[in-house]
């Protein structure tokens, strides 16, 4: 067996903590797996693992040997792929990862388009509110929304959420439109669960107004429909009420004071090089998700 292979068993085990599910993961019989660590252990003349009858567990000194070949054998792994590649059609498995609605309305259907034009691609979509841990979910590329935190991620910012505040036609009706951030105080306004949802902030200038209002609730959907029923002034993303403003239940209002638009990006492993087939769907998602950010944003 060639020793990168061997290594791929050893990162397997690390990664599962046991035998079992490391030989599973790989497609190898729990035989194979353990004759692997018995010959690395015999060729390196170093104990790699602590055992129980359930578990191992990796020795300080595995664990620094891990760490140092992981990111070449994802080189290695990149460059096989590149190879078997080269010439010929986009194939093999993508796993993807995106928030629940905005992976549903436009990341679905963008990767449904891809998956036409390229038929030997097959993609996992891993749809979740939660940023996904891309290492250990083994997720190829992730889109998250908003500020990313740091961390040592390569991006691609693919596009820019416009956020917007509003209202049904009969909530102005009866109580009038806000002129100024400020007016808010004096309005019933719909509040996401948050730590910070009852101090908004505006742009450009940055300014915060503290608001407050009787209908709340964790779900930005819930809180959307509170607004067209005419409970009072809420603020989304665009996206998430553009049918609502064009057929005109929702109606945009301080307008000259929306809050700064929200970034979409693309973020993935840094470290190696990207198989070609991820690399062609974060373009391909790139110059979808860019188009369509680009004509919600025209809306109002």
């Amino acid at each position: 067996m060639r020793a990168d292979e061997d290594y791929a068993v050893l990162l397997a085990v690390v990664d599962h903590g046991s035998l079992t599910a490391a030989a599973a993961a790989l497609g190898r019989s729990l035989q194979s797996v353990s004759r692997s660590l018995a010959a690395m252990e015999r060729q390196l003349n170093v104990s790699l693992f602590n055992r129980t009858t359930r578990r191992v567990y990796a020795t300080p000194a595995c664990l620094a040997f891990v760490e140092r070949i992981r990111p070449a054998m994802r080189e290695i792994g990149a460059a096989r792929e590149a190879l078997a590649d080269h010439g010929q059609q986009l194939r093999g498995a993508i796993r993807l990862a995106a928030p629940t609605w905005f992976g549903t309305q436009y990341v679905a259907p963008a990767v449904a388009e891809f998956m036409t034009l390229h038929g030997g691609v097959a993609v996992d979509l891993v749809l979740s509110e939660r940023h996904v841990d891309l290492a250990q979910e083994r997720i190829d590329v992730s889109l998250r929304l908003g500020v990313l935190p740091p961390s040592d991620l390569k991006a691609k910012r693919v596009g820019m959420l416009r956020r917007v505040i509003f209202g049904a036609p009969s909530y102005f009706a009866a109580r009038g439109y806000p002129q100024a951030p400020e007016d808010l105080a004096g309005h019933e306004c719909l509040l996401r669960k948050s730590a910070d949802e009852e101090a908004w902030l505006f742009g450009p200038d940055g300014r915060t107004v503290r608001v407050s209002g009787r209908f709340r609730s964790s779900h930005a959907q819930a809180c959307n429909q509170a607004a067209v029923a005419g409970l009072g002034i809420a603020r989304a993303p665009l996206w998430q009420v553009r049918e609502q403003v064009e057929a005109g239940s929702l109606e945009l209002v301080l307008t000259e004071f929306e809050p700064e638009p929200a970034a979409v990006h693309l973020v993935w492993p840094s470290g190696r090089a990207l198989p070609r087939r991820v690399r062609a769907l974060v373009d391909f998602l790139a110059e979808r998700i860019s188009t369509q950010t680009a004509r919600t944003a025209g809306i109002g």
